[in-house]
């Protein structure tokens, strides 16, 4: 028998509830949309004593994106969302950035999204993560005369995540060694967060150039 999370009403569900998300002004991968849609079969399917392929036509998308919606609204944790929940990119203007800002960049990334994996926040470190290969996919692609050209958007999500980083080891004692024992990372945490800072200020910087 075929597995009823892989046949068309059940793949048309997870379209429709990208489409509503959308509108929502968040997008989210297929991947992660999926891994909901196909809990809400499943408890369907056990509540009302259905076949899988049976209950998924008593969920809707509205449904499904709701549930995505509320875990978002409900992370008090985190600082983006649910894993694999991004803003919409409305702005799709490109900016030029000196191949040494996007260095540094990366950088900025890396080391908050590393402070965000080890505090526990995977939804922001994956974001981050992203960022940080969407840039370096751009530092090699797009390579002239030692300038790069950038998405603005990329530039604004940084900035926010990076600071809203620093706020976390200013504020909620994000430590790049949250293990509870003191052997020096408090020193360390101290001298990160101007470094983050700088970062987005340099991104935020960047991306003024967007704007004329």
């Amino acid at each position: 028998m075929a597995d009823p999370l892989d046949t068309l009403p059940f793949k048309t569900l997870v379209a429709q509830t990208g489409a509503v998300l959308l509108t929502h002004g968040v997008e989210v991968e297929a991947t992660s949309v999926r891994g909901v849609a196909a809990h809400l079969v499943e408890a369907m399917a056990e509540r009302v004593g259905m076949h899988h392929a049976e209950a998924v036509h008593l969920v809707t998308p509205e449904g499904v994106a709701e549930i995505i919606m509320k875990a978002a609204g409900e992370d008090d944790q985190g600082i983006s969302g649910p894993h694999a929940m991004r803003p919409v990119r409305v702005d799709d203007r490109t900016v030029s950035a000196p191949v040494e800002s996007l260095g540094h960049l990366v950088m900025a990334a890396s080391q908050a999204g590393k402070y965000a994996g080890l505090n526990d926040d995977g939804a922001a470190a994956a974001h981050l993560l992203d960022l940080a290969t969407e840039i370096g996919a751009a530092l090699v692609r797009n390579h002239a005369d030692g300038a790069v050209e950038i998405s603005a958007g990329v530039l604004d999500e940084l900035a926010e995540l990076v600071d809203a980083v620093a706020d976390q080891v200013e504020t909620s004692g994000w430590s790049i060694c949250p293990c509870g024992e003191d052997h020096g990372q408090q020193s360390v945490d101290v001298g990160t967060v101007p470094v983050m800072r700088h970062h987005a200020a340099l991104a935020r910087g960047l991306r003024k150039q967007a704007d004329g």
